[in-house]
């Protein structure tokens, strides 16, 4: 997109609405992803020695895998971790891009931040992002 002159880098407005487009599919595959590898069997495998079975259950039970449970409890209490939290932790925004930018989407799609497409496919996040970047840089 950035080759063929579609996606501007330079320009937030593009940003954003790439990042609203874009960033949904983006992390649903990173989901499913992560779900087929944490649930699939690593299978034992002549002449390494290494642990065989399902990830998500030699996480959880690493005992029953021949290792330890190697987490271990903090020197502070809930109280402390929520302030730390609270003052360093950065809110992953709700549709991908920046939440001051939905007022905007809101606007110019004469929607409701519910009512907001959200893209099932590649061609369905590019036409969107064509046709919000064709709106947007009208005004």
């Amino acid at each position: 997109m950035v080759d063929s002159g579609l996606l501007q880098m330079y320009d937030p407005v593009h940003l954003d609405s790439w990042r609203f487009c874009f960033i949904p599919l983006i992390q649903r595959d990173l989901n499913s992803f992560t779900h087929v590898w944490n649930s699939h069997r690593i299978r034992q495998q002549r002449h390494v020695e290494a642990p065989n079975g399902l990830p998500m259950v030699m996480y959880y039970q690493p005992e029953a895998y021949g290792t330890r449970d190697f987490s271990f409890r903090l020197s502070c209490d809930l109280e402390t971790i929520d302030r730390i939290q609270e003052r360093y932790y950065v809110k992953k925004p709700q549709f991908g891009c920046k939440d001051d930018f939905i007022p905007v989407l809101e606007h110019v799609c004469q929607m409701q931040r519910e009512q907001l497409p959200i893209t099932e496919s590649i061609e369905s996040a590019t036409s969107l992002f064509l046709a919000l970047t064709e709106i947007l840089d009208g005004y």
